[in-house]
């Protein structure tokens, strides 16, 4: 089984279809933090395509470990958020700031309430939270359905920019610490950097559980630089593409 979250209009062929909202007749009516009719290790792949940043924070964090607990071992997660430090960065420089601001926040809710922006997520952000659910072998991704995953920001000088951050994962193993302690902490200290918070939830509980794979910071630091290159590249065949269809 495969699963495509928050769908609204999308249905993806080979995917069944989850939203809160019946209007948009997805093939299962629930909330994404609780997906209580799927059994645990029932689904071997989960795109959410720009769900996690219109969850309240630790909300979004529950919705991770429910998805979780709902995916197989070997299964994979697709994830796409709004890159918030590219978004950041590019308000601090004084470059595209409405645009920019609007992404971070999410204008849509001025016609509905739901695509209003709760939180936001850098690439770090989201791989210490997949890290201690279980998640490891991270990359890049893209598919071919037009959803906020492919979305592009108009830039100086006409040209685009990617402003999603797509990042895939695959369950490796157990959580590090039960997630539902985890989430307990974290409601009661919502400020607190999110690595600080697992670090005392694993110290009570004694040892953690093995978490190696390889060496995993030189592991992930690679896959990062591989996303990033993959990024660049995407980048520049849209330029050449764009290029080749202007008239000589």
């Amino acid at each position: 089984m495969k699963l495509y979250l928050g769908s609204r209009d999308y249905a993806p062929p080979g995917y069944l279809t989850v939203d809160i909202d019946a209007a948009h007749r997805p093939d299962i009516v629930a909330d994404v933090t609780d997906l209580r009719q799927i059994a645990d290790g029932d689904v071997e792949e989960i795109c959410a395509s720009h769900i996690l940043e219109h969850l309240a924070w630790p909300t979004a964090f529950k919705a991770l470990a429910e998805w979780t607990r709902i995916l197989a071992k070997g299964g994979q997660l697709r994830l796409a958020v709004p890159d918030l430090g590219m978004l950041a960065a590019m308000v601090a420089d004084g470059r595209n700031c409405w645009t920019a601001a609007g992404l971070i926040f999410g204008v849509g809710r001025l016609e509905n309430p739901l695509e209003a922006h709760q939180f936001g997520y850098t690439q770090a952000m989201l791989r210490d939270m997949l890290r201690a659910l279980g998640f490891g072998q991270f990359a890049w991704w893209k598919h071919d359905i037009p959803d906020a995953s492919n979305g592009w920001m108009p830039v100086e000088n006409g040209g685009r920019m990617a402003i999603s951050l797509n990042l895939q994962a695959r369950k490796l193993r157990p959580p590090v610490a039960p997630p539902g302690d985890l989430l307990a902490e974290l409601m009661t200290d919502r400020m607190a950097p999110f690595d600080q918070v697992h670090a005392r939830v694993v110290a009570r509980r004694g040892s953690p559980a093995d978490m190696t794979e390889g060496d995993p910071l030189l592991t992930q630091q690679l896959h990062m630089e591989l996303i990033e290159a993959r990024m660049r590249i995407l980048h520049l065949e849209d330029e050449l593409r764009r290029g080749s269809d202007r008239p000589g």
